[in-house]
């Protein structure tokens, strides 16, 4: 028996050790590639790029992205593929990135996704008022300076002035965590602990906490929890990895788009505070997206019913 052999029949908990150990090694290797091609790219030595990590401003956030795209692709995208291979009889069909999905439901997410922006918005502002017991209250301090740095660290980001800016940018915020999340967190994790609890609605939810988790961002945990149930069965109903990849991508790739059309000033933008209420919006936004998603779950249905 060779280790792939092994490795597919072993307990749940040998897997998950081993998807994890990827993870870092993965990480490890990346990241010092990545200071070794910042250092070559940009004339500099570790020191400056040290200071630079601890202090990112405008003049430097290329050195960032450049990290981050590498980083990236070693923690998400490189781990579920060599994963993949040890855990089933194919990478593509492990991994269900050799099914193609259909024209309509590809609208239907597409459309999904900018109809259910109110309510991502509103269970964020559910999640904002969240504040921990006063004994926590040393914790809640470092948890909110972490979101200040994010939200610093991303607006940097997202500050796009020309169309070259706005395509590194979607490659860098959506192309590249939309594929990566998604064959790690849904392809992946999410069969494993489908396969734990044998129950693949647990799978799912287990997989999107873990999901949010790995954010590491106590006042976003709520939306990004939702988003990765809907990923989760946006997976399963289509047997498809490119639905939820589309999807997260189209999550994503909107806030990118905005900020480099509207450009919004300090504070929170409109498209931000779009259905941070239960009012009109909300519940149309609420009523439409299950609509969305009930036609999808039907079409899917229908379509495999034909083909059997």
């Amino acid at each position: 028996m060779n280790y792939r052999e092994y490795l597919a029949s072993s307990p749940f908990w040998y897997k998950l050790l081993f998807v994890f150990f990827l993870m870092l090694l993965l990480l490890l290797l990346t990241s010092i590639l990545g200071m070794a091609m910042v250092m070559l790219v940009y004339q500099t030595g570790l020191q400056e790029v040290m200071k630079i990590l601890d202090h990112p401003d405008p003049s430097n956030i290329g050195v960032i992205k450049l990290l981050q795209v590498i980083q990236t692709t070693g923690l998400f995208i490189i781990p579920p593929l060599i994963a993949s291979y040890f855990l089933g009889a194919g990478i593509l069909s492990f991994l269900k990135m050799d099914t193609r999905p259909s024209y309509l439901s590809v609208l239907l997410v597409i459309f999904m996704m900018i109809i259910w922006i109110p309510v991502i918005n509103f269970t964020a502002g559910l999640n904002s008022r969240l504040t921990l017991p006063e004994a926590l209250g040393g914790l809640e301090d470092k948890i909110v300076s972490l979101k200040d740095s994010y939200y610093y660290l991303t607006t940097l980001f997202l500050k796009a002035r020309s169309p070259v800016d706005l395509t590194v940018n979607i490659f860098i915020m959506a192309i590249l965590p939309a594929l990566g999340e998604e064959l790690l967190f849904r392809g992946i994790f999410q069969p494993l602990f489908a396969g734990l609890t044998r129950n693949i609605h647990w799978g799912i939810i287990i997989t999107a906490l873990l999901f949010s988790f790995f954010h590491f961002e106590f006042y976003g945990f709520l939306p990004r929890f939702l988003l990765g149930i809907l990923f989760g069965y946006l997976f399963i109903w289509t047997s498809s990895i490119w639905i939820p990849v589309l999807a997260h991508f189209v999550n994503n790739g909107i806030i990118v788009m905005y900020f480099f059309f509207i450009q919004p000033g300090t504070g929170s933008s409109k498209l931000d505070e779009l259905g941070t209420r239960a009012d009109l919006y909300f519940w149309l936004s609420m009523g439409g997206g299950i609509l969305l998603a009930a036609l999808l779950f039907y079409h899917e249905r229908s379509r495999r019913l034909s083909v059997s």
